[in-house]
């Protein structure tokens, strides 16, 4: 018998490389070199998820990433990279090397969106979008009065926005974001200190969301907050909640959330679930507490 044939059935040897991968991405490597039709396998799944973090001259990923984008077929790139994650360092210079090309993206979050990144991406239908939303504007906003303009064709399967910036309801800012209720499939909105206030006006506008979070990035200022707080809280949507995540700690849980394990949203959905079924005391609460398990 020819010993590099298979023993078990290709689909079958297929779902266990690729379950091998999934539990532990660091082996990929060494799983290239045990077979032609490995490599074939499991290759596209290097380049499914890129945590870009640090100066760009030294961080690996970013090298995988450009490398793969000059040797690479074009739909390689399209269809194989779906996560991408870009930190502060990462400016227009170094973005502009491999946004345009992420056109197949299911999950972005970017520190640093520029001017005419809105066009590079107009064929992109992300799900997940994490940014300073309003900079992705910033040409529209100065040169046209469409302000924030989420009908555009990148916004059409958002499921999860995370907005990187406040909504104020005083301000006309306002007007532009009133476009949310527009969006067809968005259920999740992360907001920074939203007060209950305009997440009330936001849940009335946009009845298919499922959760609406308060974001902080300190825990000290959070507890002061929420220990003080006496707007609407006997009356509070069970679908709003605040939530504290250090901005060190983003990274980290948005790849426990690509990978397929608990993130913030997650969390978020188990704690409303909770609150709808009466197990949140006092039932008012709308922050998470440890004893909550979630």
């Amino acid at each position: 018998m020819d010993s590099g044939s298979p023993l078990l059935p290709p689909e079958l040897e297929r779902q266990i490389f690729e379950t091998a991968v999934d539990l532990h991405p660091e082996i990929i490597p060494n799983l290239l070199l045990v077979a032609a039709r490995v490599l074939e396998w499991i290759e596209p799944l290097r380049y499914r998820t890129f945590t870009l973090a640090g100066p760009p001259e030294t961080c690996h990923r970013f090298h995988v990433l450009a490398r793969a984008i000059a040797s690479k077929p074009a739909q390689f790139i399209r269809d194989n990279v779906w996560h991408v994650f870009a930190d502060w360092d990462f400016g227009q210079r170094t973005l502009d090397t491999f946004i345009p090309f992420c056109t197949g993206i299911k999950s972005l979050v970017i520190f640093n969106p520029y001017p005419g990144m809105l066009s590079q991406l107009e064929t992109a239908r992300p799900r997940h979008l994490a940014g300073p939303i309003e900079s992705l504007f910033h040409d529209h906003v100065h040169h046209t009065s469409r302000g924030v303009d989420l009908t555009l064709p990148l916004f059409s399967a958002l499921t999860h926005l995370d907005v990187f910036g406040t909504i104020y309801l005083e301000s006309s800012s306002w007007t532009s974001w009133s476009s949310l209720a527009l969006l067809p499939t968005l259920t999740h909105l992360a907001v920074i200190e939203i007060s209950y206030r305009a997440a009330a006006a936001a849940l009335a506008i946009c009845p298919k969301l499922h959760v609406i979070i308060s974001m902080h990035s300190d825990a000290r200022t959070h507890s002061h907050l929420v220990s003080n707080s006496v707007e609407d809280i006997d009356d509070s949507d069970p679908r709003f909640l605040s939530m504290v995540l250090a901005s060190n700690d983003y990274a980290a849980d948005w790849e426990a959330g690509v990978q397929g394990g608990i993130d913030f949203w997650a969390r978020a959905d188990a704690f409303v679930g909770m609150r709808r079924r009466g197990e949140v005391e006092p039932k008012s609460r709308y922050w998470i507490e440890e004893r909550d398990g979630v």
